[in-house]
């Protein structure tokens, strides 16, 4: 495994302003693209969030005392958290400042979840203690009052003026509870944790001490539909696919859900992802995956789970504990269900809610946030790119290698020594340039690679061979290169170089030079000659629409002669050695096989009628 963050041993809580923690990737993965960020706590004055990277790396740990229980980011794109203080949200900008609050108008503002829109509107949740007559559920049927925690759902418009609001002992009896001690005086009978506006506006709710997710039909209040607890209109499979006190449910489809299963009094006693198919015709649900917690342990509460972009799965394990630390952790899973990696937390630190932020969509300042790295930004919060002392980095100068950022914070490096012993050649054209010389002298053991090419098309015939001679030495070959003209290349050193050309073996009359000496002038363009002629192109015809047309001429004094024409290709039966141009008169051989002979055996029988029935119907391209 890959290990990202500081070791860790059984730490205890204490006052500091990050918190140790460990993300480990598995072999060959990587979280999604995007940003994980969550919120362990110790206690509410020892919260801590955190900001974790598709690479493992944790880009934000920072103490923030009685914010964040729930930190989210939103359809509206802001990220908000819930001040345990003063009991309200807070909306926050790309600093992580306050730059409003949400308030619950009427009621206390319930910390489990918020929902702010697209279009600036507000979901959010409240309490409120009602007292209640609760007769058929508690052991002393004379002392039947009891005061209940009610559930309520209040919509806001973008002013915070209430547009709509919600009230669930109208609609749903305290009695359903399946997690009550009825003999006390003051009962959280609904334990509302999270919901999720659909697209017509109905409202799905979690109910978490009933065991069951409701849906809301918003213009009338009513339930639409129960699933989980005792009056559930869903049967379900297997007891196993039951789950207890769960979080963070969310509809993925009309007929998918998607929640965290906290298992607490349940019969796998296991924490778990799930994954649900409902059939709303016949009243079933079936349980078509899940994610266990890595050490089978449950969550007596919180947890969170997140359908990823890419079809993976992020689960926040609540108060289930990790066996290595004894802390909450946080897993991400691909869309096969192979875990990608994990964040643990240390002893006694646990995490409400986990959430992933796409790419690109997370609205916070982002740059070095490292004080001591020689690119600090005072105003960023996410800490990226980074530029500390010791560093590599590359100053652009050749001569050096392993460039090192130093505590000035310049780029330097140490010169290569097995550059300083290379040739003295100053000259950046050539091929064993030295950046890096020993001095300021050129040694004169410059190598330049020169192309050259003639033109032969002033001749009467086309050549079998051309050859290039360099002061009198032996022959170079040249290659044909088209339009009657051959071309070769030649490394040569410094100096003052002649050459001249020959064709089938004959001399042209004309010598020529190449001055290569230091300081050279050349400017590492194509050398051309014109054949026997003191002519860097030959007369010839830049027209292209003219049969005589050649890319190398450099005037029309050919254009409608061609000089020497006739069919240039060696294939055709009227091949013409002597041609320079290609008048179109080229006759190609055609073979005309005996047309019915399928088979090849040279007669047209049964057998190609059996060979044609075979393939008799295919469409051919």
């Amino acid at each position: 495994m890959l290990m990202i963050g500081p070791n860790i041993s059984f730490l205890q809580a204490q006052e500091v302003d990050e918190l140790a923690l460990e993300v480990l990737l598995e072999d060959g993965q990587s979280f999604a693209p995007g940003w994980i960020i969550t919120v362990p706590r110790y206690s509410s004055n020892l919260s801590y969030p955190v900001i974790v990277g598709p690479s493992g790396d944790v880009v934000y740990n920072a103490s923030h005392p009685y914010l964040g229980f729930n930190w989210d980011h939103h359809p509206s794109g802001e990220l908000a958290w819930f001040d345990q203080l003063e009991g309200h949200w807070q909306r926050l900008d790309s600093a992580l400042n306050a730059t409003g609050i949400i308030s619950f108008s009427g009621a206390q503002a319930d910390y489990h979840d918020l929902e702010i829109r697209e279009d600036g509107t507000v979901l959010l949740m409240g309490s409120q203690n009602v007292e209640l007559t609760i007769a058929d559920s508690i052991p002393d049927a004379g002392s039947a009052e009891r005061i209940v925690l009610d559930c309520l759902l209040q919509e806001q418009d973008a002013e915070g003026n209430v547009i709509w609001s919600w009230r669930a002992s109208d609609h749903i009896p305290p009695n359903w509870c399946s997690h009550c001690p009825w003999q006390f005086p003051l009962l959280d009978a609904y334990h509302h944790n999270s919901f999720q506006t659909q697209e017509n506006g109905d409202i799905l709710l979690n109910l978490r001490n009933m065991d069951m997710v409701v849906m809301i039909d918003h213009d009338s209040g009513e339930l639409l539909w129960k699933l989980g607890g005792p009056l559930s209109d869903f049967e379900f499979a297997s007891p196993q696919d039951f789950f207890h006190q769960q979080h963070d449910a969310q509809m993925l489809s009309e007929d998918r859900i998607l929640l965290f299963d906290n298992s607490t009094n349940g019969v796998l006693q296991v924490a778990r992802g799930a994954e649900y198919e409902l059939n709303l015709e016949a009243g079933t649900v079936t349980l078509v995956d899940s994610w266990p917690h890595p050490d089978g342990n449950n969550a007596s509460s919180q947890g969170s789970i997140q359908r990823l972009d890419d079809g993976g799965t992020l689960i926040g394990w609540g108060t289930a504990e990790s066996d290595a630390l004894n802390g909450g952790l946080v897993s991400e899973f691909g869309p096969e269900g192979a875990l990608r990696g994990t964040l643990y937390f240390p002893s006694n630190h646990f995490a409400y809610r986990a959430r992933k932020v796409p790419e690109g969509e997370l609205p916070l300042h982002m740059g070095c946030a490292n004080i001591q790295a020689c690119n600090y930004d005072p105003i960023s919060v996410v800490s990226d790119m980074c530029v500390l002392q010791g560093d590599d980095c590359n100053d652009g100068d050749a001569c050096t290698d392993e460039d090192k950022i130093q505590e000035d914070c310049s780029c330097q490096g140490i010169t290569s020594q097995e550059v300083e012993e290379a040739d003295q050649c100053l000259d950046p054209a050539a091929l064993n340039f030295n950046p890096c010389p020993s001095s300021s002298t050129d040694d004169g053991s410059c190598l330049y690679q020169v192309p050259f090419r003639v033109d032969l098309t002033s001749g009467s015939a086309i050549p079998s061979s051309v050859g290039l001679l360099l002061g009198g030495s032996s022959e170079l070959p040249l290659e044909e290169g088209g339009f009657g003209t051959w071309h070769g290349d030649l490394i040569l050193g410094n100096g003052l170089w002649t050459y001249s050309f020959q064709a089938d073996g004959e001399s042209e009359g004309v010598t020529r030079s190449l001055d290569l000496t230091w300081p050279v002038s050349w400017d590492g363009s194509e050398i051309r000659a014109c054949f026997d002629q003191a002519l860097t192109a030959c007369p010839g015809c830049s027209d292209p629409d003219d049969l005589a047309f050649s890319p190398f001429a450099t005037d029309l004094s050919l254009c409608g002669a061609m000089g020497p024409s006739g069919c240039t290709y060696t294939t055709a039966f009227n091949f013409d050695p002597l041609a320079f141009f290609e008048d179109g008169t080229c006759v190609f051989e055609v073979s005309i096989p005996c047309l019915g002979d399928l088979n090849g055996d040279n007669i047209v029988g049964v057998n190609d009628i059996l060979e044609l029935l075979t393939f008799f119907g295919t469409i051919c391209d």
